[in-house]
Order: C-alpha cells, then structure tokens, then sequence
C-alpha cells in the first residue's frame, strides 16, 4: 500500500516537473477517436495523466486482491493452527520415544496409531516393524513392511533393507539372501546393502561369495586393509577346517591331509607368519598324521617372528626321539633365554629323547621365568618316576591350582632306566 502512494505522488511530481521545466506549449495538442457515431476527444495531457491514473488503480487493485487472496489466508491459518499444536505430543513422537528407551510393545502400539495422524509417514510403519521384530512377531512387522511398500512406492528400497535386516536378524538368511540379490538390481553398492550381504554371507558360511565380495566392500571404501586382511584369514581358517573335519567324505585320511599340504602350499606368504593360522593348520595336519607337515609350518613361522603359543603347540607335536628338533630349540634359546615356553617345550623335548636330567632342568627354569600349570604338571611326574615322592607332590598341587589342560601323553622313565641318562 506505501509503495502504491509512492508510486501516485512521484507520477504528479513528474508531471508538474513537465508542466513547468519543459515549457509546454499553450496548446499541447488534440486528440479524436471515432468510431461509429461514437467519438472521444481530449489533449494529449490529459490522456497521459489518464494513462497514469488507470495503470496506478490497477496496481491497486492487485494488491488488494493479493492481500485477500484465501490461498494465503489458508497457510495463515495452519500457521496459527501448528502454532497451538506445537506444545502437543503427537502419538508418532511417543511411539519413537518409547522405541528409544527399549518399550517394543508400547512403540508399536502408538506408532501404529500415529500412522492415521497427519503428519504420519513411512516412518512409522519401519519403526513399527523394528519393534516388531524385538517382540519375535514376524507376521506384525512383515504386514507394517507390506503396508509401508503400498502407501510410500518412492521408499521401496528403503523398505526392502529393513525387510532384509529383520530376515536377517530372525536367522532366515536365505530368505534376507533372496530378498537383498532383488534389491541389487535396482540399488547399486548401498553401503548398507554390502554391509548386509557380507554378514549373511558369513552366516551362511558362504565363502566363495564372501571372497567375491571382498573386492566391492573395498572399492566403495567400507573396509579398511586390515579388516579386509582379517577377512581374508577367516575365509582362508574356515576352508581348512572343512577340509579337515572332512565335509568331503569321498578323501580318506591320507588325502585329506595332502589336500591341506596343497591349500597351505598355496596359502599367500603373510599367511604363514600368521600365529592364528599357523595353529590352526598345525593342529589340523596333526589330527591326520601330519605331525612332520605341522612342525615344518611352525618352523617356518618361528623363523620370522617370534611367538610364544607356537613355540609351545612345537612342545606338544609328538616327534618321537628326534635330536634336530631338540637342537633346533637349544639354538632359539640362545635368542629368547628368558621365554618360559621355549624352557617348557625344550623339556619336553628332552622327555622325548629320554633325557631326565636335562629336562628337568628345562622344566625348573620355565618355572623360574613364570610358573605355569603345565610346567608343575611336567616337573610334577617326572619327579615322581625318579624317585622324588616329596618335591612330586609339591608341584602337583601347584599344577592342580594352576591347571587348565591335561599333559600330552609323553615317555617317562623306569627304574630300569635311570642309569641311562648321559646327563
């Protein structure tokens, strides 16, 4: 309205600024309209300031019309309307509320009944079937998913990784399998749908198509190199154990255990300095007579990085008499005088090479350096059979108060016998 009586007295101004500087002549001019028996005459002024007065009632008018127009009275009265219920909490807020804090049956119920509200949308029907699914209902949050899917097509997708989450979450993987290989068609590497098909497919114990996957999850920088590593390993430690418990039942013992030998043989290098899968590949050889093929692995560890657990499990491999293993380990000694395991494993070593003196002497040591329960159990029963009742008992209770495993089956000496230990 200012702008209007802005727009009027500037027109007037002007004109007298034309009246008066631009000295008009007396007669500024005529002009006649005919038209039938119908004529329009007036000065050329006049029909100037005519133009002006008609073009600004227009403006008027415009504006008038404008200010009452109902399409703006109508946002102005929801305005005022979500200004009074802004201080009341609707059903959906309560139900998402109640989910927060873990009240799967109250969220449902009042999510539920939020999605007849008005500012109710697919949200509710996914957090409906979220609670759902912590109450162990499958058909109520299967029908909300449904029902989400027909109201709200724009958030198929969205619907569809929450469908396959909750199948996951049930334990019906092949089922969350099915349902994410349909979303792949028409959603490409969603982070969250990756994420999803790798765990279904450990649940699956799918490793071929984990390994496939692998190369994804990395381009579309979801893993880091480590926890891609780490993948990788678990991939590599699974296969041998199906190997090795012998899910093919076509492979006798002898060709399980050259299936292992080739699958190790190819293994990538890092894998053979891994503890992990050093031990596990160690323990499986052993379950097939593959003691030789155990040791050898655990060698070939040993030689690149020290670890105590290998060097321990070495202790346990049943060699028979063989002096190279015992040499070997008097040389690691040298490196790693102070290990109490390479001590424990060195006086196994010499039980097994009936040498009674030097193992207890190993064994004594490995308790200097960290009393363990297998070294009292080791020192315990040699002390026994040589003759040694008291200090026998006083390791074994130590052992029994330390145990955690039984001893390895290992020689111990006679009575025959005592003479012929060279130490």
């Amino acid at each position: 309205m200012i702008r209007l009586f802005v727009y009027a007295l500037a027109a007037i101004v002007l004109a007298l600024l034309a009246i008066v500087f631009l000295d008009l002549p007396a007669d500024p001019g005529y002009l006649l309209i005919a038209f039938g028996d119908y004529t329009f005459e007036t000065s050329l002024l006049a029909l100037a300031l005519a133009v002006v007065v008609v073009y600004l009632i227009y403006r008027l008018l415009r504006m008038l019309l404008e200010w009452i127009n109902p399409w703006q009275l109508a946002r102005a009265s929801r305005r005022v309307g979500s200004l009074f219920s802004a201080g009341r909490r609707g059903k959906t807020e309560d139900g998402m509320l109640a989910l927060f804090r873990g009240n799967w049956q109250s969220a449902y119920n009042l999510l539920m009944q939020g999605s007849r509200e008005r500012e109710a949308n697919v949200v509710n029907y996914l957090a409906a079937a979220y609670a759902a699914s912590k109450l162990k209902q499958p058909e109520l949050w299967t029908n909300s998913l449904e029902t989400a899917e027909r109201r709200y097509p724009h958030a198929r997708s969205t619907v569809g990784i929450v469908r396959a989450h909750l199948l996951q979450n049930d334990g019906k993987s092949e089922q969350a399998l099915k349902s994410i290989n349909n979303l792949r068609k028409s959603v490409l590497n969603d982070a969250t749908l990756l994420g999803l098909l790798k765990q279904v497919y450990i649940d699956l114990e799918d490793w071929d198509e984990l390994e496939k996957l692998l190369p994804t999850l990395e381009r579309n920088n979801m893993l880091d190199q480590e926890e891609i590593q780490r993948l990788q390993r678990h991939i590599f430690a699974q296969r041998l154990h199906a190997v090795a418990i012998g899910r093919d039942t076509s492979l006798d013992r002898e060709q399980t255990l050259n299936k292992l030998r080739q699958m190790w043989k190819k293994a990538p290098a890092d894998f053979h300095q891994a503890p992990a899968l050093v031990t596990h590949y160690a323990r499986f050889a052993l379950r097939h007579d593959g003691g030789k093929d155990a040791a050898a692995a655990i060698e070939q560890a040993l030689a690149t990085q020290w670890n105590s657990d290998l060097i321990d499990l070495y202790g346990s491999l049943p060699f028979g008499d063989d002096m190279r293993r015992l040499n070997l380990a008097e040389e690691w000694l040298e490196k790693h005088k102070e290990d109490a395991a390479l001590q424990l494993t060195l006086g196994r070593l010499c039980l097994r090479n009936e040498l009674w003196g030097k193992a207890k002497e190993y064994l004594q040591a490995s308790i200097t350096s960290q009393p363990t329960a297998p070294a009292h159990g080791e020192l315990s029963r040699l002390l026994e059979n040589l003759g040694e009742p008291e200090p026998a008992k006083r390791h074994l209770a130590q052992y029994r108060q330390l145990a955690a495993e039984p001893l390895p089956d290992l020689p111990q000496p006679k009575s025959t016998q005592l003479n012929r230990d060279p130490t």
